[in-house]
């Protein structure tokens, strides 16, 4: 089967006028490397494309996590508005007979991965895609289509980083090396330094984060 280029064209354009930065299509062959959870497949049986939306974090508020365990909460700000794009574009895509699963976020695709295989960008040293239109500075959320639209080519290495190392230098938990990203070093850090806007809202570490040169 041909992938739809004029669809993909006009999803770009619908993505646009509902204020999506970022958008890349990919194949789901390209995931069976992953676990079984973590697959397109896994949501949708006849995933045909997964389409991963980015918006640029214009301000650190937007980036904040509100939980009150109280009342069942746990939300990311970004988080819910790219939800909310996302359910514009199921709804476009439904209305041309094709039926579509937003991901949720967890377990949900390795995000930054899926974008990688989109051909948005390379992940950085700092374990951040990197879009080639904005930076790293975005946000990502995914949904599997049975529409076959057409894919970009997957990116495995970044142009960017070859001769940079401003992210390992200033990363305060010291996770960021030059032969790898250590997560765990990240997660203990980013839980004992959080930083609390009110009761329920607090920021997590974005130092190598404003400090990549690939920017907006």
């Amino acid at each position: 089967m041909e992938r739809d280029k004029v669809l993909t064209e006009e999803i770009v354009d619908f993505s646009k006028k509902i204020g999506i930065d970022v958008i890349g299509f990919g194949d789901p062959i390209h995931f069976e490397r992953f676990p079984k959870i973590n697959r397109p497949n896994n949501y949708h049986e006849n995933a045909r494309t997964v389409i991963i939306i980015g918006l640029i974090v214009r301000d650190i508020i937007l980036d904040a996590w509100t939980t009150d365990d109280k009342f069942g909460i746990n939300f990311h700000f970004l988080d819910s508005i790219l939800e909310n794009r996302l359910f514009s574009i199921k709804d476009y895509l439904l209305e041309r007979g094709f039926k579509s699963k937003i991901i949720p976020y967890k377990p949900g695709l390795f995000l930054k991965d899926a974008g990688a295989i989109a051909g948005i960008g390379p992940i950085g040293k700092h374990n951040l895609l990197i879009s080639n239109e904005v930076g790293s500075q975005i946000r990502l959320r995914a949904l599997v289509t049975e529409a076959f639209l057409e894919t970009g080519n997957p990116i495995t290495e970044s142009e960017y980083c070859k001769d940079c190392e401003i992210c390992i230098k200033v990363c305060p938990a010291n996770a960021i090396k030059r032969d790898g990203y250590d997560r765990q070093s990240c997660l203990d850090y980013n839980l004992s330094n959080l930083k609390k806007l009110s009761k329920n809202t607090v920021i997590w570490c974005n130092i190598c984060l404003d400090a990549c040169p690939i920017q907006n």
